[in-house]
């Protein structure tokens, strides 16, 4: 990389099924390494006791999912168990620009 340039970040990508351990595997990485961004997805559900908007996930309404997905605004989407989950792709964006992975 030329001097001066800024480094941009890496996308890693977790996956697994509801219950799999991906949280388990997670907090440990991001513990120990500060330069990893964890991204909150969007969901249709309701929070579940303990979880707060913003940290476990963005909790929106039906609508709300409907206009984002109008916008172009996840990078990907899926409906599991009835309810939709999607990747807001802006805050990715911005992280990887600045640095982070």
């Amino acid at each position: 990389m030329p001097t001066g340039e800024a480094r941009r970040g890496r996308l890693f990508v977790l996956s697994g099924p509801s219950g799999a351990g991906k949280s388990t595997i997670i907090r440990p990485l991001l513990a120990l390494r500060p330069n990893l961004t964890f991204s909150v997805s969007c969901t249709t559900r309701e929070p579940r006791p303990g979880e707060v908007d913003g940290r476990d996930y963005r909790f929106v309404t039906e609508a709300e999912f409907d206009r984002l997905m109008a916008e172009g605004a996840f990078l990907e989407w899926a409906e599991v168990f009835g309810h939709r989950y999607g990747t807001l792709r802006a805050p990715l964006d911005a992280a990887l620009a600045e640095g982070a992975d």
